[in-house]
């Protein structure tokens, strides 16, 4: 599957004259117990490193089976002339199969795939040389280069292609990796990454109560009329779509550019229906305010009474 993440930098230029640089982008996969970064300040390839040998592996007569990248399995025989091996020699046996995907460091033997980024990938099916401790299952990505922050740009939208709908994923800003660094975001899900050819706009409010401080409020999106034909695409008749602010007050939904959608702040009788402009982006509260209130009262004028004297 793949997730899409929009990232929201209100103050970007401030960060910006701070020395922030990059943004770095970690994912848990198992419900945030744990989290690892997904960027780096280049792109890098997929890595898995072995079992540091005591001074070989028992590797006589056993099999190693993987898939580079998302294709097809290769399976490597290790001959049974040799019952041990130097991690030189094993290095070189699945080289010639898989040519330049083994190296050697200090005692391990190094799995590196050919090709940087998230689109890498290693993943062990099986294995008899329990030696290497390369269990099957076992799985590898690359990182993406880490977003660069741009004056000006308060939006950065990043794609995990490697991502899970259940992944959890938070991020901070940084010098590429140095000082200075920031706290990290709230956590999020990802989401499926919306067609190409459909326009989005996202749209964000800040909420704050009558003593300045931040609201965590909750908005409603939904869109109740006859789907529309927007670029191609049949738009509209969706499930309701429910967004929280986040502790700080504010919140982000992406939308289709030109569709009717009726939005509504939870917990007060504010509703209104707009059409998402477009533009890359655009502030929720006002597009409500200048959308007329389906809601109110129309109160005709009073009639001029005809008198005869």
């Amino acid at each position: 599957m793949i997730v899409q993440l929009t990232i929201t930098v209100a103050n970007v230029d401030s960060l910006i004259g701070l020395g922030f640089t990059r943004a770095e982008i970690y994912a848990s996969t198992d419900e945030g117990s744990s989290y690892a970064e997904i960027t780096s300040s280049t792109a890098q390839p997929a890595t898995l490193t072995s079992l540091p040998a005591a001074s070989t592996f028992r590797m006589g007569g056993k099999q190693l089976r993987l898939v580079v990248n998302g294709g097809a399995e290769v399976s490597i025989l290790f001959s049974t002339l040799t019952t041990y091996w130097t991690p030189v020699q094993v290095a070189s046996r699945i080289n010639d199969i898989v040519p330049g995907l083994a190296t050697t460091l200090d005692g391990k033997v190094v799995l590196t795939s050919p090709t940087t980024g998230r689109v890498s990938s290693l993943l062990i099916t099986y294995n008899e040389a329990t030696d290497l401790g390369l269990a099957a299952g076992t799985r590898s990505y690359g990182t993406d280069a880490r977003p660069v922050l741009t004056l000006g740009q308060f939006f950065y939208t990043y794609t995990d292609v490697a991502g899970l709908s259940t992944n959890r994923y938070k991020w901070r800003f940084s010098a590429n990796g140095s000082n200075p660094v920031s706290e990290f975001s709230q956590r999020v899900f990802g989401s499926a990454a919306p067609l190409g050819s459909a326009p989005m706009s996202v749209g964000t409010a800040l909420f704050v109560g009558l003593d300045g401080r931040a609201q965590k409020r909750r908005i409603v999106v939904v869109s109740d009329n006859a789907p529309a034909a927007i670029n191609g695409l049949v738009v509209g008749n969706e499930l309701p779509i429910t967004v929280d602010a986040d502790d700080f007050g504010f919140l982000y939904v992406p939308l289709v550019q030109g569709a009717r959608v009726r939005i509504a702040i939870e917990g007060t009788a504010y509703v209104r229906e707009i059409v998402v402009p477009s533009t890359s982006s655009f502030d929720i509260l006002q597009a409500m305010a200048a959308a007329p209130d389906p809601f109110s009262v129309q109160v005709p004028p009073p009639f001029l009474i005809r008198r005869s004297f």
